[in-house]
């Protein structure tokens, strides 16, 4: 039986994955929102690709070494999903590197 068919007896619902819905691939010293509020998402992946620290958080006011979850360097991630991380997943989401301008690869898994 196919996935999608599975999802759908399972749990009642369709499922698709967004690559970098907000088209963000660096972050950089300034805030910015990587993940738009979206009632539709039911998890998600961000990864931090580049040499530099990145953090991110639920509000603008992230900023690097003293607020938000740290990204470390080269593979540093996080990843949320709805039965555990309940209402934080459909926010908004915001990223910032402590310097630089480091890749970042971000995957959201939303019902359609």
């Amino acid at each position: 039986m196919p996935l999608a068919d599975l999802l759908m007896e399972r749990f009642k619902v369709r499922t698709r994955a967004v690559e970098n819905p907000k088209a963000v691939t660096k972050a950089k010293d300034t805030a910015q929102i990587i993940l738009s509020n979206n009632p539709n998402r039911l998890g998600f992946v961000i990864v931090n690709l580049g040499a530099e620290v990145c953090y991110v958080g639920l509000t603008r006011e992230i900023e690097a070494a003293t607020r938000g979850i740290r990204l470390d360097a080269n593979g540093g991630i996080v990843s949320m999903i709805w039965d555990e991380d309940f209402d934080m997943v459909a926010w908004g989401w915001w990223i910032i590197a402590a310097s630089g301008t480091p890749a970042v690869y971000c995957i959201e898994i939303v019902e359609y």
